[in-house]
């Protein structure tokens, strides 16, 4: 049999660049084809003329002309096939150079294989010729392009040899010239990219074989792929490559693919497109995120095309579609796939130089002649590392710890922390809610730290109550780690950056936090020294890049929504620096530097201010609020604590525990330049705190007012303090003793004697008396068991308390359970009618008390121990109460009125019960239906497809008028409140994306890296 005739087609399109190479890579096969024939598609550079000059006959056919189509072409200026001869064409790209044993290499490979009539080479980089691109091609499900290489694989001869695959690229694919011609050539309606794989699965289930040749090499520039050069051809809508890959391969899988198996593939192309295009949206691509969703909608509108092409393969469709399936990556394959390239592209963002490329190669055969080897190898003993600072500090802190905590094993509540809900579930619907059973009633807003929570349980699969356990027993050694990666930069000496950030750890303001369950607040303390670790760039914040300043805007907005106070330092702060920016420039508002100030610094305030509405809006509207603590209100210690950098407040040190904090700050005030611009923004808050604490507000959810607590502000006293303790004392140790004895080495022997009291006292107090703190393991319910049975019945409980020496009460309306965290939060404002109420109950002139009750739905009255037996007088005394029962826990009384959810006074003036099923009751008769809960404009009631008339009665209460008896749905609409969620979500999802690194286009990435 004679030798098979081999015809070479050059497609040629702009490839002045790599045409040289090419084409001397032709001339230089051991094996030439019998003839080279190159298909020029309207090259405007110069390739033409270089095609001439190495003598190639040259065909030009239009710009817009695919590559399949310009095959096509070059076939037709063949001669045509002579019968029974075997002839192949040798398909080539103006960006592929061929090694010289390339074709000789592939016709020795089928030459032993009569079914084989498609053979491709081994691709290899351009550039970096031993990164390995290709040895034979798939498809995914999902439209991928599939070579089952890892990311950027360095060729070692591990995949050799001669392989069967399902295709292989154009690139120098050798295919017989009768099967081409037979199967149709190349889709024409695939113009670029994806021709091969269509053709290669046409070829297998027409019952040939396609292998790809380890021997044959080509070296590939992908230059359409990687946008080298524009993609001309007619059908690349607004000439743009991924969008033209995308869709072809939806083409390729769709076209040839069984009828059993296009639903699913539907649904996997559908939803690969959403996620890459969201992908592509977090990385600034919007341009690839939109050829994504067009790729798929170009298919959608031109249904004939792919119809057309299913009926064209089945013609020539021999065997089974199922015998491309074992070339078909599975979806382990592929999820291992993309999980190694998400690993890769972490591992080269994180580890940009890999240390592997970078140390020498140390061969085992190098012996060092001169090494004695009776000398014993150096050993580093396990031991040392307990003599280092931070872990010295870190055992201090778990030891102290585990005695601190004794009564915090297990589920924690008190202080100001309300007890856990049973799951993350129950806080994600207190987030979504618009309506909230507490107290009596509330529409307001759920703050975004209770979806933090949510979120963040979910490490301990969504348990709450373990996550807040387990936050507050490592809250003291996340103080020490946090504050000593901050600490640690401003001095070498690693026992007093390890001895500062003790202190911090176990500062009163910490001690006040961990003991009154302050979880906003210890959240705080615990971001706080990389919040102050950017201050020192806040006068030059125009050198911030805009993605800085998004991303330091999420982290404001973190701490703000866990400390509403943050706002007001935040808005001070930054209308303290714009003032110094518009003075330095001279007082001119048209500064072009005091304006790119001004545009970042009202980012900072604005982008956190959004993220928090609406309850910063609310802010607007009562300002008190901006100083309330998040949980329960427990009041903080006033002034004369405070200005011992102690909030005070129950659990907090006692006055004689005073820390060095002040000495710190008044010490290093007067000490270098270094340290006292530290000390005075950190007197400046301890004074700015002290002032604060005077203050009295409402507290949350409470008709009590409570004393404000300031630990934000004493927070960050503290670490200004030891910050400039850190640089005050760095060093010092050769400064005294370079100097004879003056008031510096007084001040310095004055901070010592105090820091050495205040850890021995405190460290006492915390392993005796400061572990029987208000929060602990254990609370009992508030709420005897037989009153938490009725789910929707309101209780009025009242708690004794005293208060400037006085016993007196508090009251809360409890729906059959204890309040739970997050919910304190939303809880409504004092109803002034029901306060009177409770006072007549105290005072003995509460004659309608009962009635007061029974109109807001109110059905017990529970008299919490320690018992007042004035007040249990009292009320047996008043009409209207009945007692039913008297335990050690307290004494409870039923209001003697009908009551309940839904009232229904019909237009007789006769009243009842309604019972609700749900979110359905039955109205017996017309009149007037009164929801005992309080007033919103969300509450609604449908009959009969019509909305009933809402009005605000004289006490407060939702009132509707029912003209016919039936069956009546009442619900809160949420609209509003999902308004909120939609639009917090949007500048959420808007502040990541610009605050993440841009990804690049591949035109912008440099031929090196792509190599």
């Amino acid at each position: 049999m004679s030798a098979p005739r081999v015809t070479a087609l050059l497609v040629v399109h702009d490839g002045a660049t790599w045409l040289s190479e090419v084409v001397a890579s032709l001339a230089s096969q051991s094996v030439r084809p019998n003839q080279v024939f190159a298909i020029d598609t309207g090259s405007l550079d110069a390739s033409v003329k270089l095609l001439k000059g190495a003598r190639i006959p040259v065909a030009t056919i239009d710009r817009e002309s695919g590559f399949g189509a310009a095959v096509a072409h070059g076939i037709t200026q063949l001669p045509a096939l002579i019968k029974d001869s075997e002839e192949w064409i040798w398909i080539l790209h103006d960006d592929c150079a061929l090694h010289p044993a390339a074709l000789e290499s592939l016709l020795a490979a089928i030459a032993d294989r009569p079914s084989v009539v498609m053979a491709g080479p081994k691709l290899l980089g351009w550039h970096d010729r031993t990164h390995l691109i290709e040895l034979g091609i798939s498809i995914a499900t999902n439209g991928a392009r599939w070579t089952g290489l890892e990311p950027l694989e360095y060729d070692q001869g591990q995949h050799d040899g001669v392989t069967e695959v399902l295709s292989v690229s154009t690139a120098g694919a050798l295919i017989r010239r009768d099967v081409f011609e037979e199967l149709g050539g190349f889709d024409q309606n695939l113009e670029l990219f994806r021709d091969d794989v269509d053709f290669g699965w046409r070829v297998r289930v027409a019952g040939h074989s396609v292998i790809a040749v380890s021997d044959a090499i080509g070296y590939h520039a992908q230059a359409s792929a990687t946008e080298r050069r524009s993609v001309d051809v007619q059908g690349a809508f607004l000439h743009r490559p991924l969008l033209l890959d995308r869709r072809n391969a939806a083409y390729v899988l769709l076209a040839n693919s069984s009828v059993w198996s296009l639903p699913g593939l539907i649904f996997t192309l559908f939803a690969g497109a959403i996620l890459r295009s969201v992908g592509y949206l977090f990385a600034k691509l919007p341009g690839y995120a939109s050829d994504e969703i067009l790729a798929i909608g170009s298919l959608i509108i031109h249904p004939t095309e792919l119809l057309s092409a299913r009926k064209f393969r089945k013609q020539h469709r021999l065997i089974s579609p199922r015998v491309v399936n074992a070339f078909v990556p599975s979806r382990i394959s592929q999820l291992r796939s993309s999980i190694s390239r998400l690993a890769s592209t972490l591992r080269s963002a994180v580890l940009p130089h890999s240390p592997s490329r970078e140390l020498p190669i140390v061969s085992d055969l190098e012996i060092n002649e001169d090494e004695d080897l009776l000398t014993p190898v150096s050993r580093t003993p396990w031991k040392s590392l307990f003599y280092r600072p931070m872990i010295i500090a870190a055992s201090i802190i778990t030891l102290v710890s585990l005695s601190w905590a004794r009564h915090r094993f297990g589920p924690l509540a008190g202080g100001a922390l309300a007890e856990s809900p049973a799951s993350f579930r129950d806080l994600i619907k207190l987030y979504i809610s618009s309506w909230h059973d507490v107290g009596m009633g509330s529409a307001q807003s759920t703050p975004t730290w209770v979806l933090v929570i949510a979120i963040a349980s979910l490490l301990f699969f969504g348990n709450v109550s373990v996550f807040i356990t387990i936050f507050f027993l490592i809250a003291p050694l996340i103080l020490l780690l946090s504050a000593h990666l901050y600490l640690k930069r401003f001095t070498d000496n690693q026992w007093l950056s390890a001895g500062a950030s003790l202190l911090y750890a176990l500062s009163p303001v910490a001690i006040a936090s961990v003991n009154g369950g302050r979880l906003g607040v210890l959240v705080f303390m615990a971001l706080l020294p990389f919040f102050i670790g950017q201050f020192h760039a806040w006068a030059e914040i125009d050198r911030w890049s805009w993605r800085s300043i998004f991303g330091y805007s999420l982290f404001i907005w973190f701490l703000l929504s866990f400390n509403p106070s943050v706002l007001l330092i935040l808005f001070v702060g930054i209308i303290l620096t714009i003032f110094g920016d518009f003075r330095k420039a001279s007082n001119n508002y048209q500064d072009q530097l005091f304006l790119e100030r001004l545009k970042r610094r009202l980012t900072l305030l604005i982008i956190p201010f959004l993220l928090s509405a609406p309850a910063s809006f609310g802010v607007l509207l009562n300002p008190t609020r901006i100083l309330r603590e998040i949980g329960l209100s427990v009041s903080g210690g006033g002034p004369n604590l405070a200005i011992l950098a102690n909030p005070g407040g129950p659990g907090s040190l006692p006055w004689w525990c005073a820390s060095p904090i002040v000495a710190i700050l008044l010490v290093a005030y007067f000490s270098t330049t270094a340290a006292r611009k530290f000390a005075v923004p950190g007197i400046t808050f301890l004074l700015c705190g002290t002032l604060i604490s005077v203050a009295v507000i409402p507290g949350n959810g409470t008709p009590l007012n409570a004393q404000v607590s300031v630990g934000t502000f004493i927070a960050i006293a503290t670490l200004f303090s030891l910050t400039s303790g850190v640089v005050m004392f760095d060093k010092i140790r050769s400064r005294l003793e370079q100097s004879h004895i003056n008031f510096r080495h007084i001040s310095v022997a004055l901070i010592l004697a105090l820091t050495l009291v205040y850890s021995a006292t405190s460290l006492s107090w915390l392993v005796s008396v400061g572990a029987d703190s208000p929060l602990r393991t254990g609370q009992k319910n508030v709420l005897p068991a037989y009153l938490a049975i009725e789910k929707s019945a309101k209780s009025l409980v009242l708690r004794p308390y005293t208060r400037n020496g006085e016993q007196t009460l508090s009251y809360y309306i409890s729906r059959g359970r204890d309040i739970t965290l997050g919910e304190v939060d939303v809880a409504p404002a004092d109803t002034e009618v029901i306060s009177r109420a409770v006072e007549g109950l105290i005072d003995n002139t509460g004659v309608t008390s009962s009635e007061v009750l029974a109109t807001y739905g109110i059905k017990y009255v529970y008299l919490k121990n320690p018992i007042i037996d004035e007040v249990v007088q009292t009320i047996d005394g008043l009409g209207g109460f009945i007692r039913t029962s008297a335990t050690k826990a307290g004494v409870v009384w039923k209001v003697n009125e009908p009551t309940g959810r839904i009232i229904l006074t019909d237009y007789a003036g006769e009243v009842s019960i309604i019972e609700a099923t749900g979110i359905s009751a039955i109205v017996p008769r017309p009149g007037t239906l009164t929801l005992t809960e309080s007033f919103s404009k969300g509450w609604r009631i449908y009959q009969d497809g019509f909305t009933a008339a809402r009005i605000e009665d004289r006490d407060g209460l939702p009132t509707f008028e029912i003209t016919n008896a039936g069956e009546v749905t009442i619900f809160h609409d949420g609209t509003q409140r999902r308004a909120w969620i939609s639009f917090f979500m949007i500048v959420l999802v808007t502040v990541i994306v610009l605050a993440l690194p841009s990804g690049r286009r591949k035109s912008e990435i440099s031929e090196k890296e792509l190599a």
